[in-house]
């Protein structure tokens, strides 16, 4: 069939010819009235003057001679006005929700040419009222008497009276905000088309240049555009063309003919179309996919389908046409059309609110609320410096300084940042600029996009410089597009002189940006359309592929903000829902009428508000008019086979690196590395031959580790000054009640290990209560030791080293370790290692301290013992007996605390108070343990038990 615009331009150019340039089209859209002129010079097959081009809205504007008001400038007028009417103290901050509503529903008020004094005044008379009405009909006063008994009933609520309170000055705004828009020769929309119809309908003469005026293709008519066209037709220059020609639009039954017998029988077209032909059944195909970028990549192989390994011509790709209800799958399907079709026209634009720079600017907005200040120096939250950091337009000006500025935060574990050290480029000196009220956040924002303009041409110095300067150029357009707006929101916001929140300021910027567009800039007229459902109007194409055919999507399901209530809305012949179910309803089957395929995508997850829901428009074709179609649901094949295990034998390259922990090494095996192993032989070589760590992060929690760590520091901080003293119960009572020094502890412990630096600061918050816990656990231990007095307190932390011969190997293996803690009872020698977890202290066999395969292995036993065993070969003894024990925090507060280790072979179990009778087991089992380590016939395997697992930082790689 021919598309609806090809018959309308081959009628005119029939009955004027050349003359047709003499005549004004009126469109629904632009891109309507570029097709429009090409089919004309397709029918003329001869160059001649275009005719008039408009859309109606343009028409509407050329006769009133106002300029359309911006709608932000328009809400600060609104709100000066609601204030002095109102008297109220409320801010612009919660004014801003309900004043677009209102500017919303004045422009429905002027459209629909509403009774605006009728439908806002004061109801202190209903029965005056309900006179006032005789210009209504039957059915419209009864909607209306509905809501007057909801609206004003005897004993008002409070909320009922607070309601009825702005509605009685509803009216009074409505006609001072008209009033104020005319002196300055602006007005909106509505306020506009209201003008021109009612200047017409007084005999005001416009002065059209055109012997006619052509309407084509519109359909769902506001009260003024109805009246607009009436008076054109009754000056006799009007003339109407209606794209009604499918059986399902005309169908009574059907939503989508909503305005087609009233737009018939008022608006006749003069000239006849082409007798409409026998409507042909289109090949109608839907499909369920389990995914928004799927439904995409389905794109690619419709259209490779469709190319059949030839490259699209491009007038195919012209009568072909992908619709998106969803314009957030836009980037996804321009990534998804095959190389076959070197063209591609993109009429929705660009949303300014999805680009980059509008990512960044959110991110400084966090930045900027949670600015905190220490000792008097703002100080940013990392949480809020990363993603800025992170950020590719900041991350590409200086790749070395921002590295070095976020292996910093993350080594040294800083959690508030100052500007000082944040503002190492000119650029980060802009963006890390404390901002606290919103006319300094405007200039903010705008010297930061100005600094980031300069620094985008990072790319020129790249190899592939055209390529690079492309995209420099499209990362520009975006910087640009934002800087309007925001020095457009910063004059607007001088003019009116209203004060806000930074937060409120953010969300007008926000507000402007989500409707601006940048445009694609390309030919029109050729190559494959990308569109959004509302461009679709009056065009016809041979191939569809609709996306997002789920129902609240297509048809779009979005309830409209407004002050007036439903019944108002029905009664005084606003629209409503309906209205706008049959405008959608309307676009879907008037487009698939002329199609020869149609394509129907929809998401089949069921996810949140998400039904996963087809849209009814695919049930009515299916069940209401039994349209054959074809159904099909696309899958994902989710592989669940095993991992295969994963192992590392062991090359000469590993070997190498192994001998790196022999005697001429440089390094050495400790007694944690031991027990990795024996948890998981691969974790040890991933974390102690190849050195392989986790990524820093900056952590703002006390991990257990950590609060082991500080503990450890706390302890030995305390102990440090009795090194080689004799340690008393009196001293260590004194020590006890001693706060302030036990304060100083925790906190030089914190600052050192936590905060990882010099400057001591007290501590506040979570990191204080933690602190507490750490000097109850401290106090605990000292009032245990005080059990053990006198003791010699030997040293904390003391670093041991020795080699190790392997049996039937030339190989010495370097050992090293850190003892906690080094005491003397009489000619005993404690050896003790502080434990913050929990653990055994009671192993039955030797064997049991290096089996990889026992779930509960005593880990904490096998490294005491090691240290034990590693300071009995350093030292002469000379008779000292050597007791290793194990201070476990969470045992540390029972009745009967031990820190003992207990050999239990069988039912019986006996302290180990001289590890005398253990050495040489345990140094059998060492050895052995480290034989298999340097074996090269044994690999790195995976951990037998799969205990070790739970919280390895292998555990992606591994897979097991």
């Amino acid at each position: 069939m021919k598309p609806f615009l090809y018959q309308i331009a081959g009628l005119f150019y029939k009955k004027y010819g050349a003359d047709v340039s003499r005549l004004a089209f009126i469109f629904p859209n632009r891109r309507a009235g570029l097709f429009f002129q090409k089919y004309l010079s397709e029918v003329a097959e001869k160059p001649l003057f275009s005719p008039t081009i408009l859309t109606i809205n343009d028409l509407f504007i050329q006769l009133s001679g106002k300029q359309t008001a911006d709608h932000i400038s328009m809400l600060f007028v609104l709100y000066d006005i609601y204030i002095r009417q109102s008297g109220s103290t409320e801010t612009f901050d919660e004014f801003l929700y309900w004043g677009e509503m209102l500017l919303n529903d004045f422009d429905d008020v002027d459209k629909y040419m509403v009774n605006a004094r009728m439908l806002f005044t004061n109801v202190t008379d209903l029965k005056e009222i309900e006179s006032d009405f005789s210009f209504l009909t039957e059915d419209q006063i009864a909607v209306i008497r509905t809501f007057w008994s909801s609206f004003y009933p005897k004993n008002d609520a409070p909320n009922q009276q607070s309601f009825l309170a702005v509605w009685q000055i509803l009216y009074a705004l409505y006609a001072e905000l008209r009033e104020a828009l005319a002196v300055e020769g602006r007005g909106y929309e509505g306020m506009i088309f209201r003008e021109v119809v009612e200047g017409l309908e007084k005999g005001q003469s416009y002065d059209l240049p055109y012997d006619k005026v052509v309407f084509v293709g519109l359909n769902a008519l506001s009260t003024s555009e109805e009246r607009f066209l009436s008076q054109l037709q009754k000056l006799g220059i009007a003339d109407f063309y209606w794209d009604y020609a499918s059986d399902k639009v005309r169908d009574t039954n059907n939503k989508a003919s909503y305005f087609v017998e009233r737009n018939l029988r008022n608006f006749p077209s003069q000239l006849n179309l082409e007798s409409r032909d026998e409507e042909k059944t289109a090949e109608i195909e839907v499909i369920g996919i389990p995914s928004g970028i799927g439904q995409a990549k389905q794109v690619y192989s419709l259209l490779e389908e469709l190319c059949d390994q030839k490259e699209m011509n491009s007038e195919e790709a012209l009568r072909t046409a992908i619709i998106l209800p969803d314009e957030n799958l836009l980037v996804p399907v321009l990534n998804a059309i095959p190389e076959q079709i070197r063209r591609i026209n993109v009429t929705m634009g660009y949303p300014l609110a999805g680009t980059p720079i509008a990512s960044l600017m959110e991110y400084v907005l966090a930045l900027q609320k949670n600015v905190r200040y220490v000792d008097r120096q703002p100080a940013f939250y990392f949480r809020d410096v990363f993603p800025i950091l992170n950020h590719r337009y900041i991350s590409a000006t200086d790749p070395a300084i921002i590295a070095s500025l976020v292996k910093d935060m993350a080594e040294n574990n800083k959690i508030y940042i100052n500007h000082e050290e944040l503002g190492k480029t000119p650029l980060l000196n802009i963006l890390f600029t404390p901002v606290t009220d919103v006319s300094g956040f405007s200039n903010y924002l705008i010297r930061l996009l100005q600094e980031l303009n300069k620094v985008t041409g990072w790319a020129e110095e790249e190899e592939n410089e055209d390529k690079c300067q492309r995209s420099t150029d499209i990362e520009q357009e975006f910087i640009f597009h934002y800087f309007t707006t925001v020095n457009r929101l910063k004059d607007i916001m001088l003019e009116a002189g209203v004060e806000m929140k930074i937060d409120t300021y953010f969300r007008l910027l926000k507000r402007i940006t989500d409707t601006i567009t940048i445009p694609f800039q390309g030919e029109p007229l050729s190559g494959l359309q990308v569109m959004g459902v509302l461009e679709t109007r009056a065009l016809d194409f041979d191939r569809l592929i609709i996306l997002s055919m789920n129902e609240g999507i297509f048809p779009l399901r979005k309830a409209a903000n407004s002050f007036i209530p439903y019944n108002l809305r029905r009664g005084f012949g606003l629209p409503t829902y309906e209205h706008q179910d049959s405008v959608w309803a309307y676009h879907f089957y008037r487009l698939i009428y002329r199609a020869d395929h149609v394509s129907l995508l929809y998401d089949t997850r069921n996810n949140g508000l998400q039904t996963g829901e087809v849209s009814r428009f695919v049930h009515q074709l299916r069940y209401h008019y039994e349209v054959p179609m074809k159904r099909k649901l696309v899958v994902y094949n989710v592989s669940s086979s095993k991992t295969p295990p994963l192992e590392v034998k062991k090359s000469e390259a590993v070997m190498k690196r192994l001998d790196n922990f022999c005697r001429n090494g440089e390094m050495a095996i400790s007694a944690s590395a031991i027990n990795t192993y024996l948890d998981c032989p691969l974790k040890f070589y991933f974390s102690v031959v190849e050195g392989v760590k986790e990524e820093e992060e900056v952590s703002e929690t006390i991990e257990s580790s950590m609060f082991g760590t500080i503990l450890h520091k706390v302890m030995e901080d305390l102990y440090k000054p009795l090194c080689g003293k004799m340690v008393t119960a009196d001293l260590l009572k004194l020590i006890r009640k001693d706060t302030p020094l036990l304060t100083d502890a925790i906190v030089r412990a914190f600052a050192k290990e936590f905060f990882k630096t010099d400057v001591i600061r007290p501590l506040n918050g979570q990191n204080f209560l933690i602190g507490e816990m750490i000097r109850k656990y401290v106090l605990k231990i000292l009032e245990n030791d005080s059990k053990l007095t006198p003791f010699y307190y030997v040293e904390s932390e003391k670093r041991m080293e020795c080699l190790l011969a392997l049996p039937g190997s030339q190989k010495e293996v370097r050992l090293k370790g850190f003892i906690d803690r080094i005491d003397q009872i009489g000619d005993t020698a404690r050896i003790i290692d502080y434990k913050t977890g929990s653990g055994l202290s009671v192993f039955s066999s030797m064997e049991s301290l290096f089996n990889k395969e026992e779930k509960e292995r005593p880990k904490a036993i096998m490294q005491v013992f090691m240290y034990a065993w590693m300071y009995n070969n350093a030292k002469d003894r000379r008779g000292m007996i050597i007791k290793p024990g194990i201070y476990y925090m969470r045992t540390l507060f029972a009745t009967l605390f031990d820190s003992s280790v207990y050999y239990r072979p069988e039912r019986e179990k006996r302290p180990v108070d001289d590890f005398a009778g253990y050495i040489d087991d345990f140094e059998n089992g060492l050895k052995a343990c480290l034989s298999e380590i340097f074996d090269p016939g044994v690999p790195f395997i995976q951990t037998p038990t799969g205990k070790a697992c739970s919280y390895c930082p292998f555990k992606g790689i591994c897979g097991k």
